[in-house]
C-alpha cells in the first residue's frame, strides 16, 4: 500500500511544477526570441491549457535591436499554439496556430540602419523552437501591415487593416486530406475606403511552384498611397479610386497570369495645382502631363474590358 505521505508529496510535487511552468516556459521563449541577431523579441506572459493541448503567447513584440527604429517590426496580442487531438487520433502529430490582432510595420529609410523589413532572419527556425508540431491550420484574426518612410515631407504612412487570414492543409498529406493541396483565403481594408481580397490554392509537394492566386481590389481610394506615389513615382496624385482583377498561376515553374485594374476619376494632373500652386518646372509638369495621358489609357482600356496578360519561365 502506498504511504499517504508519499500520495501527498507526490501531489504537491504536480501542483509545484505545473505553477512553475508558465514561468520556465516564458523564460525560454524569451531566450530563443533574444538570440544574436538584428532583431530581439520578448512575450509578456504565457498561458497553458493542458486540456486541450494548447498554450497561448501574450503581447509578443519582435524589434529591431539597435534601437533606431520607433515602430516594432511584429507585434500581436495573442499567439496560440494547439494540438490537433483529431489528428494525433490518426498518428499525426500537427497543430494549428491562430494569431489575435498582430501588426507588421514595414520601414523604410535614406540611412540602412533605420529600414525595417525582417529579412536575413531565420523565422522559419525560431517557429519551430516554439511550436515543434507540423502546422496545419493558420489563422489571422484583426491584422495590420504598414509601410512608413520617416524621412519624406510629409511623411509615408499606408497600411492595410482589418486582415482575416486563413490557410488550411498546410501538412500536404494526403493521409490527412483528401487533397495535397493547401487553400489559403485573405481579406483587408485599406486606411481611407476598399478592400483587397486573395484566393489561393498551393500544392507544396511539387518540385518547382505550382499554385493559383486570385486577387481583387476594389474601390481601393488612391489617396491612401498618395505620399508614397510622390515620393516613389514621377508625378502627383490628385484623386480617383481604383478596382483590379488578377489571376497568377505556376504550373512546375511556369507562370502567367492576367492582371485587369481599373481606375475611375483619376486626377493625376492639373495646371492649377501642379504648375502654378507646386512651382513645377517644365520638365516636372510635362512627367505629370504624360502620366495623366497613361492613366487616361488604363481608364479607356477599362471600358473597353481589357486586361493585361503575362508568361513567365522559371530558370
Amino acid at each position: 500500500m502506498v504511504p499517504f505521505r508519499f500520495i501527498i508529496a507526490l501531489l504537491a510535487l504536480l501542483v509545484a511544477l505545473r505553477a512553475s511552468m508558465p514561468y520556465v516556459i516564458t523564460w525560454y521563449i524569451n531566450d530563443t526570441l533574444s538570440k544574436p541577431g538584428k532583431y530581439d523579441g520578448r512575450v509578456g506572459d504565457v498561458d497553458l491549457m493542458l486540456w486541450r493541448g494548447a498554450y497561448r503567447l501574450e503581447h509578443v513584440l519582435l524589434y529591431k535591436s539597435n534601437g533606431k527604429v520607433d515602430r516594432p517590426l511584429f507585434t500581436a496580442d495573442s499567439v496560440e499554439f494547439t494540438l490537433s487531438w483529431s489528428e494525433l487520433l490518426k498518428g499525426a502529430a500537427v497543430g494549428r496556430v491562430v494569431i489575435s490582432t498582430p501588426e507588421i510595420n514595414f520601414v523604410d529609410s535614406s540611412e540602412n540602419e533605420k529600414r525595417q523589413t525582417g529579412k536575413n532572419e531565420n523565422w522559419l527556425s525560431i517557429a519551430e523552437q516554439l511550436f515543434p508540431l507540423r502546422i496545419d491550420k493558420l489563422a489571422v484574426i484583426d491584422g495590420r501591415i504598414s509601410f512608413n518612410n520617416p524621412d519624406t515631407t510629409p511623411s509615408i504612412d499606408i497600411a492595410l487593416h482589418d486582415i482575416q487570414i486563413e490557410i488550411t492543409n498546410l501538412v500536404n498529406s494526403t493521409y490527412l486530406s483528401d487533397t495535397r493541396v493547401a487553400r489559403a483565403s485573405a481579406k483587408g481594408k485599406t486606411a481611407e475606403q476598399g478592400t483587397l481580397t486573395i484566393n489561393a490554392k498551393l500544392n507544396p509537394a511539387t518540385a518547382r511552384p505550382t499554385f493559383d492566386m486570385d486577387i481583387h481590389a476594389d474601390n481601393v481610394g488612391l489617396v491612401n498611397f498618395k505620399n508614397a506615389l510622390d515620393t516613389y513615382a514621377p508625378f502627383d496624385l490628385e484623386a480617383g479610386t481604383m478596382t483590379l482583377a488578377a489571376e497568377v498561376a505556376s504550373n512546375e515553374g511556369q507562370v502567367k497570369g492576367y492582371i485587369k485594374p481599373v481606375l475611375h476619376d483619376v486626377e493625376v494632373f492639373s495646371w492649377k495645382g501642379d504648375i502654378e500652386q507646386d512651382g513645377d518646372g517644365v520638365i516636372e509638369g510635362s512627367i505629370e502631363a504624360v502620366s495623366a495621358a497613361v492613366t487616361e489609357l488604363f481608364e479607356t482600356k477599362a471600358k473597353t474590358n481589357g486586361q493585361l496578360a503575362f508568361q513567365l519561365r522559371a530558370i
